[in-house]
């Protein structure tokens, strides 16, 4: 896909974050947008936002308030959403939550939330928009995280969620491909939005001391990456040089290097 010009993009998680921020850098490059998520007024106040960022008048921008967890309805909703606002070009699942704490404090309730959120949520929704993302040329976005790719403390929920997301993008990449479509997978480090600020609230002191190593990037960058990956057709993409450079190194040491420094850092 040489441009976004007039393409129809979906995005789940559409309202804030990582999903609200490439919504809107599409929406600077012509693209029709559709945004979905659960909270209502959020996605009011992101159409707006949206809105606000477009490069014309003639462009669409739509909100759907939808549960990706729930497929029942999201199966029911999904053709009617297509026949109002057009056939997608570009999908990106952006849904998503975290959770940093000890496993000993993780209660099975909020693993299976978050399971259900970062993982069953893709699935359905990939199930849900699969018909119309077939033989279309059409480009569908993942959205993983380098604790999809390296084992980090505190993170055994989230981290399993987001290896699972990757697994499921590297499963499905020639799949994918033979039937006309583009699949691409996004694995930042730690990024600035209201989901790190909820991950805060649990994340013991030795974890945020492990991940300053990667810094914190902006939704922006990431939307970046991810315009980047439509644009070039880029399976994988570790947006941020310093998650790149721990990347390269946990690659390179076969994993010996990320887990002598966790150890070394926890202990201090």
């Amino acid at each position: 896909m040489k441009s976004l010009q007039g393409a129809n993009v979906y995005i789940t998680g559409g309202s804030s974050g990582i999903g609200l921020a490439f919504a809107k850098l599409a929406a600077q490059n012509g693209a029709n947008i559709a945004i979905i998520a659960r909270d209502i007024k959020k996605l009011e106040q992101a159409k707006k936002e949206i809105k606000t960022s477009c490069k014309n008048s003639s462009q669409n921008v739509e909100a759907y308030s939808i549960d990706v967890c729930n497929p029942k309805k999201l199966y029911k909703s999904v053709p009617g959403m297509i026949q109002k606002f057009g056939n997608p070009d570009v999908l990106v699942c952006a849904a998503g939550v975290g959770l940093s704490n000890y496993f000993e404090n993780i209660r099975d309730e909020d693993f299976k939330q978050l399971m259900d959120i970062n993982v069953f949520g893709i699935w359905y929704t990939l199930k849900a928009f699969y018909p119309y993302l077939k033989n279309k040329n059409a480009h569908c976005v993942l959205l993983s995280s380098l604790a999809g790719l390296i084992g980090v403390y505190t993170y055994s929920a989230y981290g399993t969620s987001k290896f699972a997301v990757f697994g499921l993008a590297d499963c499905l990449r020639s799949e994918f491909k033979e039937n006309g479509i583009t699949l691409s997978v996004i694995c930042p480090p730690e990024v600035n939005t209201p989901l790190l600020l909820e991950e805060l609230k649990t994340i013991p002191k030795k974890a945020k001391r492990i991940k300053r190593i990667t810094g914190v990037l902006s939704a922006e960058k990431v939307a970046q990456s991810i315009m980047k990956a439509i644009l070039t057709k880029k399976f994988m993409i570790v947006p941020g040089f310093m998650s790149k450079t721990t990347w390269l190194l946990h690659r390179l040491l076969n994993g010996y290097g990320t887990r002598v420094l966790t150890d070394i850092l926890i202990k201090l």
